[in-house]
């Protein structure tokens, strides 16, 4: 069956931005998040035409994790490949909407020390950075999340929650303040 181009970008374009969010956080040593990107949207497209879910967002965020996960999986099997950390950038934090919110939380964040909380966060079990990136970072709905990973909503809640604890000790660990003194 063939793919009609058109539909394909009307249906993904609009999510390129999360897409990147999430690369840059699931890309690890020696990943570039651009390439990331690129392999996800091809691998969308050589499935879109088999594609039936509703939420093209959750689709996506589950086609560049799992690409992420299988370029992490070929890099193990060449160890003499030398890998170079990516800095993880100021991001923006959306809401469940995608949009940017001037609220207390964001303000906190954005002055946390961006280059400490991308060392904390690679610290947590994946599975909870995962989580995290996709609830506090992309701005994806528990529900959303969980279509995206293929777990029960719970299981993501709970992961955030564990998650979330333990990098605001790793953060307090690291001495990064949280606006306090």
């Amino acid at each position: 069956m063939s793919v009609d181009h058109r539909a394909f970008l009307d249906a993904t374009l609009p999510y390129l931005d999360v897409v990147y969010q999430v690369a840059r956080h699931a890309a690890g040593d020696g990943q570039d998040p651009e390439d990331l990107v690129q392999e996800t949207y091809l691998r969308a497209y050589e499935a879109f035409s088999s594609w039936r879910g509703q939420n093209m967002r959750a689709w996506l965020a589950a086609i560049c994790l799992n690409a992420a996960r299988s370029q992490a999986r070929r890099r193990r099997r060449r160890p003499w490949e030398a890998s170079f950390g990516v800095p993880l950038d100021a991001f923006p934090v959306a809401d469940a909407g995608g949009r940017y919110a001037d609220d207390v939380a964001d303000v906190v964040i954005a002055g946390l020390d961006a280059q400490a909380v991308a060392r904390c966060l690679a610290l947590l079990p994946e599975p909870q950075r995962v989580c995290i990136v996709l609830m506090d970072v992309a701005g994806y709905t528990a529900r959303e999340a969980a279509e995206a990973l293929g777990c029960p909503r719970g299981t993501v809640l709970a992961r955030v929650h564990r998650g979330r604890r333990r990098l605001a000790r790793l953060l307090t660990e690291a001495g990064v303040s949280y606006g306090r003194p």
